[in-house]
């Protein structure tokens, strides 16, 4: 299902996640004076589709994000471009977001050692928000990323408040918004989203 929402800011450039997934995650963005959503369709290592896998491949001692979306997934990734041997690839770290859902922890995925998934989300957003920034600039090289940019992130109806917050601290640390209480950060329900 294609999610949009139509917003008129007078002195914004809007950006719009469309979906930070479970599984798969993409987004669009608009200009405030033509206001056509355009859905992003280019991801590291994949031209066409319009969401990238929700998924991060970290370095062997699990710090460093070494790929991300499809790459992290790809098959018979022996070592990670451009590292020393010493720097293999682990095993990728996939569905973090199920950990901001109301279901019994016994039913949430295990994460690696080394990894919470506040961290895991943090860092899925970090990597997305990068080509995000990368991508505005280009089509807009004077936008000012943290004070003309109004990100609006899609949740499922079901999350809580605390659920949401959580969120907003995750993409406060990827560096998608300078304070925490941005208003430069909204959330709209995944229904809300498909109405408009």
């Amino acid at each position: 299902m294609e999610n949009r929402v139509k917003i008129i800011a007078k002195k914004f450039h809007l950006f719009k996640p469309r979906d930070f997934g479970t599984t798969y995650s993409g987004f669009a963005y608009a200009h405030k004076i033509d206001n056509e959503i355009i859905t992003n369709d280019t991801w590291p290592d994949q031209i066409g589709p319009l969401k990238t896998n929700t998924a991060l491949q970290y370095d062997k001692n699990f710090k460093n994000v070494v790929e991300w979306g499809f790459p992290a997934l790809a098959k018979n990734q022996k070592k990670v471009k451009g590292k020393s041997k010493n720097q293999t690839a682990s095993k990728p770290v996939e569905h973090f977001k199920l950990h901001l859902s109301n279901i019994p922890d016994n039913e949430k995925p295990v994460l690696p050692k080394g990894i919470n998934y506040k961290k895991a989300i943090t860092d899925y957003l970090k990597c997305m928000g990068e080509l995000i920034k990368e991508t505005i600039a280009t089509r807009w090289p004077n936008v000012k990323f943290m004070e003309q940019v109004l990100i609006i992130l899609t949740v499922p109806a079901v999350f809580s408040d605390q659920a949401k917050a959580i969120m907003r601290e995750c993409i406060y640390e990827a560096g998608l918004i300078n304070v925490k209480s941005s208003e430069k950060l909204q959330f709209i329900t995944e229904p809300e989203a498909a109405g408009n």
